[in-house]
């Protein structure tokens, strides 16, 4: 396993091997407080206070180092400014806090516990020259009148010869996600979820195949609309590392990864994703160290949303000037150019599909079905509506998996990394060109897709759907 190669860190999170990107208008941006030749990653945010791993040095007197003579990880946190911005880096090191490695942590909603990655022994075990593994495992820890006390090891059934670390508490309380090496899993590092129980933490659950591949699946984020973010070389993604969610209530949903500029050809891990989901931190190696940085999708204002509507390519041809004769018995032929004819002076015809169709007019002897002359003939240009379509039922009921893909029709040469931004008429927003979605709660709601073009134009198109509940 490779975590028994790097026993004493919390390099299982990887020390991994930018260009700052306007794609599509998401906006990523590196934090100041990432500092060259040292790494920052594993961002969480708690009560205004943007917390981070790294292994910058913290002391002028005294060094921890590991059995390769590397600086040792610790928790520090930085205030975020309204502005955007961030403050002053420092140390988070509670007194009972272990002394060694401090890796990537977790609160509860209320800011009350914190969950946190540290080995699993506090003698350090390096300097004897043997390579004796240090596990990783949790602690927690309780706040009181605003100082962090009862630091104590989480009481979790993992086999000891497991590394656990790298939490994610939901929103409630009552599921812990977390990464572990146990033989049990699908690859190097597999993503667990663990349950509260009134006996505390159930035995973890590997997350299945779906989420765990032969490779590497680290840094899981559980937010609190239900999906779980995570990191992974295994997905294909865009380049080693890239961040993807699933959403976990929904049974069966595939990984779905963040669009670029978020992920790239370089290692992108490690997310924390805003309530709103709107914004969030991550961590990339794009500029050669592991620095963090801050995306933002763009916001579309949409205040004219135009229904999606099917393409209608049925016409009505006529002809205003009829031939005639007394003596010569004759019809009218239409030659649509797609293959089919018809004839009478006014007829109707459907094209199958949008192009460049001739059409031809002419007046047939019957006797001898023969061409008497041409009436007309001209090019018809037949092309699809400029919307972005998508399809929904007219109704659905109550958790009833929608299944949503967006394409850009009817405009020319469109960007070839198009992102769709979906809003739902419940306060819920998404981002991708697939979306799987379900409503929880009976009504009637707008489903807006927009996007920019070229030319950073917005366009939006909406459906209405009835969410009914059966019960």
């Amino acid at each position: 396993m490779a975590w028994q190669k790097t026993p004493y860190l919390v390099l299982f999170l990887l020390i991994l091997s930018g260009i700052e990107a306007p794609g599509q208008g998401i906006d990523v941006r590196k934090l100041e407080i990432s500092n060259p030749g040292t790494s920052e990653f594993a961002p969480v945010v708690q009560d205004s206070m943007l917390y981070f791993i790294s292994n910058r040095r913290t002391n002028l007197f005294v060094t921890y180092l590991d059995q390769n003579n590397e600086l040792l990880f610790r928790i520090f946190r930085t205030p975020l400014n309204a502005d955007g911005t961030t403050g002053k880096a420092e140390l988070f090191s509670p007194p009972d806090q272990p002394r060694y490695n401090a890796g990537p942590l977790t609160f509860s909603a209320n800011g009350a516990m914190l969950i946190a990655t540290h080995n699993r022994s506090e003698r350090y075990q390096g300097r004897s020259g043997q390579n004796r593994p240090n596990r990783l495992t949790l602690y927690t820890a309780q706040k009181r009148e605003k100082a962090w006390n009862r630091y104590q090891k989480l009481n979790i059934d993992v086999p000891p010869s497991a590394s656990i670390g790298q939490p994610s508490l939901s929103a409630d309380g009552n599921r812990l996600f977390f990464v572990s090496d146990m033989e049990d899993g699908y690859g190097d590092t597999d993503i667990y979820v663990s349950h509260r129980t009134p006996d505390g933490w159930s035995t973890p659950e590997n997350t299945g195949p779906d989420i765990n591949t032969p490779g590497k699946e680290l840094f899981p984020f559980i937010h609190p609309s239900g999906k779980l973010y995570f990191s992974s070389d295994g997905h294909n993604g865009a380049g080693n590392l890239d961040i993807y969610y699933v959403n976990m209530n929904i049974p069966g949903s595939k990984p779905v990864p963040l669009p670029e500029p978020v992920n790239t050809i370089f290692n992108d891990f490690s997310c924390y994703i805003g309530p709103d989901e709107k914004h969030g931190f991550f961590a990339s190696d794009r500029d050669g160290d592991d620095d963090i940085y801050k995306f933002s999708f763009p916001q579309i204002a949409c205040s004219d949303p135009q229904k999606v509507e099917e393409d209608n390519f049925c016409f009505t041809f006529f002809e205003n000037g009829p031939f005639k004769s007394d003596t010569l018995p004759y019809i009218y032929r239409w030659d649509f150019g797609d293959g089919h004819e018809a004839t009478g002076l006014e007829v109707d015809h459907c094209f199958e599909q949008p192009g460049q169709y001739q059409i031809n007019l002419n007046v047939i002897d019957t006797l001898l079905n023969e061409q008497l002359f041409s009436v007309a003939s001209y090019n018809l240009k037949i092309e699809r509506k400029k919307q972005i379509w998508f399809e929904t039922p007219d109704t659905i009921n109550t958790n009833f998996t929608l299944e949503l893909k967006a394409t850009l029709r009817g405009y020319k040469n469109p960007p070839e990394d198009m992102v769709f931004y979906w809003d739902f008429g419940n306060g819920e927003t998404r981002i991708g060109k697939k979306i799987d979605y379900t409503y929880h709660k009976a009504g009637r709601y707008r489903i807006i897709c927009s996007t920019r073009l070229k030319n950073n134009r917005e366009v939006c198109f909406f459906r209405e759907i009835e969410v009914t509940d059966p019960q």
